[in-house]
């Protein structure tokens, strides 16, 4: 468990600081508080904090601009700067100061806890790249000392050869021990010397690479290697990266330095083969994105599912009210529509954390056509899409969502590999997997399974891209325009999910991928729930708290619509009033999890000390590992997950009303 944040916070404010002291400490902080910048310096000292926030308008001797400069000088502590009005000249002033972040008065909680752990982790990635700098520059110089020392036992080398060549083969077979690729070339790009680690690297052995030109064995970009040689003539030395192939077309990047031997008029060139390291670093940066993706998916996340609720429900009620088949179709592109929403959601949330959406039986056919009228409405009119599956088609077991994700990236690269359009043909049937198949596909085992295909008429791969071709971060497309991942992540779903894919590529014809699912013969899978009468209300008064007006409605609207009365609040403060005044008449509360004045938990514990029997129904859009569901069910209330439509809420209002207080699970 990592060690309690510690915060200095100046604030000559007596009142400011008591209140930012104490929303720090409900945060988790340990908190000091300075008023003013000598005690501010001497509590650095003393208290040693994390991080300091700090008043930009200080009073005093110091204000707070000369005392965040001393404050970072004498112990590198990021600042944040509180202001609620400053001029331009004291920002200007500030910004010299390099502060880690500026938070506007009055601010939320939010806002404060958000800035101060944005700052936190800032400050530590300038910290470790501080220190991997300082290391890289330690090397460097190691490295340019022992680049030194080789120059000149070269060029003493070179100085002596006619003298001595048993001295030459000497100092040769020392270069042979050295890791990096090193050789000689003249200025017309001919080699004249080639070490050990040049024939590993490259694949060229000594006999075949002297008096052969660079060009030929390193398959170097022209223009680059033109202007390497032209800044090497003219200031003696360069340094840079360069793009090499080896002799079986492998592509690496290289660390370059390239020498002037002016004895001979040669030049001397050390090669370090990098494309590990930069593997890493592009890895490195994914991941941060994809961090930064996770962190906005989650904040996000409750406000969409808080868009979705009312549009699933108003088109239920529109389907209820109307039997135009118009309106009944808009509500069913309504309704459909806003589950793909929220599916989306999670899907980005599972992508970005890890793990795995819940897995149902369902009829892949289905999805198919789904995605078959997307494609047709999206896809260039040059392309034909086509379905085709056998009438009788087994289930299978699995996450939507994440199946939909491996039909559209599958469906994505097809259309990539037809830019002057072709057809492209999803198709489904049943397939028994037997021994004897299991065993010429090494990741297969025998039984039932649905073979989805996804087919193209398009470009089609070669042997080498197809050996490649799930590897993370390997693309055949134009930088820029893909990350490598999509096949990847097909593969790791499919795994998954217990299947296996199979690949058959010819280029000039085609592409057919081949998913083979588990598959479920059961026809209790395919029986679709009878539609079920929704239970109604009695006249009873339901309080709804949440802080959304278009969820308040349109949970009123249904309610109503079912003999329910129904009173509103539009925050914790409004419910807990209301409910002090109407408490002996309301049968039960509706209240969102995540509400201003008093949250949804604050609410609840609040209504438990005026009635501890009361049927309460907490809702939230956010996600399932956000909920406290301990302290709900501490508090024997029910729970509802955003987004929901009217079964849902009338199926959980009445198990709330009428059985013991648990969790309620919608088709989410």
């Amino acid at each position: 468990m990592s060690p309690t944040k510690k915060i200095l916070v100046v604030e000559d404010e007596m009142v400011v600081a008591m209140d930012l002291e104490m929303r720090l400490r409900k945060l988790g902080y340990e908190c000091h508080t300075a008023p003013s910048g000598e005690e501010a310096i001497a509590e650095a000292v003393s208290f040693q904090p994390d991080i300091a926030l700090m008043d930009i308008m200080l009073h005093g001797a110091m204000d707070g601009i000369e005392t965040a400069a001393r404050i970072k000088m004498q112990h590198d502590l990021p600042v944040v700067y509180l202001t609620a009005n400053a001029d331009e000249h004291t920002l200007q002033r500030a910004q010299l100061t390099h502060p880690a972040s500026y938070l506007l008065k009055p601010f939320k909680e939010r806002e404060l806890h958000i800035c101060i752990e944005m700052a936190l982790v800032n400050h530590a990635l300038q910290q470790e790249l501080k220190t991997a700098r300082a290391d890289l520059e330690k090397r460097v110089i190691e490295r340019t000392a022992e680049l030194l020392r080789t120059n000149t036992t070269l060029r003493q080398e070179i100085r002596s050869r006619e003298e001595s060549e048993a001295q030459v083969r000497e100092q040769a077979a020392l270069l042979d021990k050295a890791r990096d690729a090193i050789f000689v070339r003249n200025r017309e790009g001919l080699v004249l010397y080639w070490n050990t680690s040049a024939e590993r690297l490259y694949g060229y052995s000594k006999i075949e690479a002297i008096t052969q030109p660079t060009a030929v064995l390193l398959q170097e970009d022209p223009e680059a290697a033109t202007l390497a040689l032209k800044a090497t003539l003219t200031y003696g030395e360069w340094i840079g990266e360069l793009t090499h192939q080896n002799r079986n077309g492998v592509e690496f990047v290289v660390e370059s330095r390239w020498t002037l031997v002016r004895e001979n008029n040669t030049v001397l060139v050390v090669n370090t083969d990098i494309s590990e390291r930069k593997k890493i670093e592009a890895q490195f940066l994914r991941a941060q994105r994809l961090e930064s993706v996770g962190a906005l998916a989650s904040g996000i996340a409750h406000d969409l599912n808080n868009v979705f609720t009312p549009l699933l429900m108003t088109a239920q009620l529109l389907s209820d009210d109307s039997e135009d088949p118009k309106i009944l179709q808009l509500a069913n592109i309504i309704s459909a529509s806003a589950r793909r929403g929220s599916d989306m959601v999670k899907q980005v949330l599972i992508f970005v954390r890890g793990g795995n959406g819940e897995r149902e039986p369902f009829r892949l056919e289905h999805l198919v056509k789904e995605l078959v009228d997307l494609l047709r409405e999206t896809f260039p009119k040059s392309i034909r899409v086509r379905s085709t599956f056998i009438p009788d088609l087994w289930s299978v077991i699995g996450d939507a969502t994440r199946l939909h994700q491996v039909l559209m990236n599958l469906s994505v690269n097809a259309r990539d590999a037809m830019p002057d359009g072709g057809t492209l043909t999803i198709a489904l049937k049943n397939f028994n997997v037997d021994e004897a198949y299991a065993n010429l596909h090494g990741s297969a085992k025998p039984g039932e399974y649905v073979c989805l295909s996804v087919s193209d008429t398009g470009t089609g791969m070669s042997a080498e891209v197809r050996q490649k071709i799930f590897n993370p971060f390997f693309t055949t497309k134009d930088p820029g325009k893909g990350t490598g991942l999509g096949l990847s992540t097909v593969q790791t779903i499919v795994q998954e999910h217990g299947g296996f894919i199979n690949l058959e590529s010819t280029p000039g014809t085609g592409t057919s991928f081949q998913v083979f699912l588990p598959g479920s013969n059961d026809s209790e899978t395919k029986v679709e729930p009878a539609s079920q009468q929704l239970p109604r209300g009695h006249g009873q008064l339901i309080l709804i708290a949440d802080d959304e007006q278009m969820v308040r409605e349109i949970v009123k609207t249904a309610l109503e619509a079912y003999d329910y009365r129904v009173i509103t609040a539009d925050d914790g403060a409004d419910a807990l009033s209301k409910f002090a005044l109407n408490h002996s008449a309301i049968a039960g509360l509706v209240v969102d999890l995540e509400m201003p004045n008093s949250n949804g938990i604050a609410c609840l514990q609040a209504l438990r000390r005026i009635n501890d029997r009361i049927p309460i129904l907490l809702v939230s859009g956010v996600t399932a590992g956000e909920r406290p569901l301990a302290q709900i069910e501490a508090l024997g209330a029910s729970f509802l997950p955003k987004p929901f439509n009217k079964t849902d809420l009338l199926t959980a209002i009445h198990q709330c009303l009428t059985h013991s207080p648990e969790e309620i699970h919608a088709n989410d």
